[in-house]
């Protein structure tokens, strides 16, 4: 179980991770990324998740979907979970202006979003 004391220092220190990688000119730089812990089984990511987005929310309001997945990914890393940050280009149209989007994986499990990113993105970046 993600006790809720741990969801909010993991969400606090979630925070600092897309502040400090926004560029001046709207570009971003990634930290390094916190150490992903084992695969938990004692509790789905998609908890922690909510916990997460709970904290998120109170400390900086909502995000666009790239912030999102960078806080995300770090808070899962703090609480032990194998969260991976992707980066994906949408496959159609297959010329500009295709879009984008960020996501978090858990494994194979897409936790930060109900979009069937795997089906409709090809990935482009992937933090492993």
């Amino acid at each position: 179980m993600v006790k809720t004391l741990s969801a909010i220092t993991a969400g606090r220190k979630a925070r600092d991770p897309p502040v400090a990688a926004r560029d001046p000119d709207g570009g971003y730089q990634l930290p390094p990324w916190p150490a992903a812990g084992a695969a938990r089984t004692d509790v789905p990511a998609a908890r922690a998740v909510v916990r997460l987005r709970t904290v998120q929310r109170l400390l900086v309001g909502f995000l666009d979907p790239v912030e999102d997945a960078l806080y995300l990914t770090a808070g899962l890393r703090r609480l032990g979970f194998a969260a991976s940050f992707h980066l994906g280009r949408e496959l159609a149209p297959a010329i500009a202006p295709g879009g984008f989007h960020a996501w978090v994986q858990c494994g194979d499990a897409v936790v930060s979003t109900s979009l069937p990113v795997r089906d409709e993105y090809v990935p482009i970046y992937s933090s492993g």
